[in-house]
């Protein structure tokens, strides 16, 4: 990807936002790609980020792309995702929808916020080699 646009907004109550450029958003649940590699994102973050201690794969991916709807990074229920009705919208390519949008949820501490940010950047560093470009 030549550049990628995304900005975290941070709020006193303890959540983050992310928003996502749409361009690389289609570009990225338009990509159909084995599981293999989907597989392979996730070992990526385990090994890179063993002191989170995931008790599940911290990326999920919106069926056979590369678009990752949620960011889950432990218990309490701790992660980064975007609403379905966002992904229906990015798949119908809807011209109002100018931006992706996720939101956090128990994100209260700053560890949880730069892990959060952390990940989110992986996958855009890795979306290249995520989608096989």
């Amino acid at each position: 990807m030549e550049k990628i646009v995304w900005q975290p907004a941070l709020y006193s109550k303890g959540e983050i936002d992310i928003t996502l450029d749409k361009k690389f958003a289609l570009d990225m649940i338009q990509a159909k790609i084995p599981a293999k590699n989907q597989n392979c994102l996730n070992q990526w973050a385990k090994e890179n980020f063993k002191h989170l201690n995931f008790c599940q794969d911290p990326y999920l991916f919106h069926e056979d792309s590369g678009f990752v709807k949620q960011i889950y990074i432990g218990h309490n229920g701790i992660g980064l995702h975007v609403n379905h009705y966002t992904i229906d919208s990015l798949l119908k390519n809807d011209p109002w929808l100018n931006e992706v949008k996720y939101n956090s949820h128990e994100a209260n501490s700053p560890y949880d916020k730069y892990a959060l940010m952390a990940l989110f950047s992986g996958w855009i560093e890795y979306s290249d080699v995520l989608i096989g470009k």
